[in-house]
């Protein structure tokens, strides 16, 4: 019986979340094609015999402009101390950018552990373009215990990662039971499906300006349980974007993740959505702790 954390870091978008839903087989972080999408720290835990994996999904570790970003950051780099390992993600397809230059200077500040690269998406290039790759890794990144080369999104590689894995796991500890994948709570899941479906159908400022909170629960017997959630935002002209023309946009929006919800409940559940301006939330530090964005 062994187990182990691994912390999942990297710039934003480089595929993190992507990574761990697949290595778990099942959905325990949001994903969208936005920076930023990640907002804490949320744990997958994989169990394969006697070796249970809890990868740590950060969020995208970057300079940030707010508060609500110096918050995710902070969580992301502090994390580093505390697990067995460091994963560091790369986009394959892209140059080592100032980005990734940014997170391993973090890494190096903040933590003396184990660290394996993995490169990911190496679906989207060539075979010369992956030696080159690894040229560019050693110039720019330096040693690493470990590189591995793979896909979250097709699971190609995800075999050798956890062989590379294995040998930091603690023997002789098991932290979570063999039928759990995640120790969110389900609230906290019910707001992160919420905020995918707006991050999914909106573009520009909007997604980074989306705060999602469970007002009320009210539950009767024999009756469909109903949950009251706030979606903030930061302007008028956003709530309006939210809304959409006679109310379609938040109206598509509740649809699709109330049946997403009822898929993980288990049951029918009646969602009300309610549309509320918070102006530069993200910059105050009482109403981001009131969300639970405290480090």
């Amino acid at each position: 019986m062994k187990a182990g954390f691994i912390a999942v870091v990297g710039r934003p978008n480089v595929g993190k979340s992507t990574l761990i839903n697949k290595m778990v087989a099942e959905k325990v972080a949001i994903v969208s094609d936005k920076a930023g999408t990640t907002r804490d720290n949320i744990k997958g835990i994989l169990n394969i015999k006697d070796n249970q994996y809890i990868f740590i999904d950060t969020p995208g570790i970057h300079k940030p402009k707010h508060l609500l970003g110096e918050h995710m950051t902070n969580i992301a780099v502090k994390i580093l101390k505390d697990v067995d390992v460091i994963l560091f993600l790369i986009d394959a397809s892209k140059e080592i950018s100032t980005g990734d230059l940014f997170v391993m200077e973090r890494i190096k500040e903040s933590s003396k552990k184990p660290r394996i690269l993995l490169v990911n998406k190496v679906d989207l290039i060539s075979d010369t373009e992956l030696e080159n790759k690894k040229i560019e890794i050693e110039e720019k990144l330096g040693k690493f215990d470990n590189i591995i080369f793979a896909s979250g999104m097709y699971s190609f590689g995800l075999d050798k990662l956890l062989k590379a894995l294995e040998p930091y796991l603690e023997e002789g500890v098991k932290y979570y039971p063999d039928d759990m994948y995640t120790d969110m709570s389900t609230y906290r899941i019910i707001t992160e499906i919420i905020r995918e479906k707006i991050l999914i159908r909106t573009r520009d400022e909007i997604p980074h300006s989306i705060a999602i909170e469970i007002i009320n629960v009210k539950r009767e017997e024999g009756r469909k349980d109903t949950f009251d959630v706030n979606i903030y935002v930061e302007r008028d002209s956003q709530k309006g974007i939210i809304i959409g023309q006679k109310g379609k946009m938040l109206k598509e929006i509740g649809t699709e993740a109330r049946k997403e919800i009822e898929n993980l409940l288990g049951t029918k559940i009646y969602l009300n959505l309610w549309v509320k301006v918070a102006d530069n939330w993200r910059k105050k530090k009482p109403f981001l702790k009131e969300l639970g964005y405290s480090d």
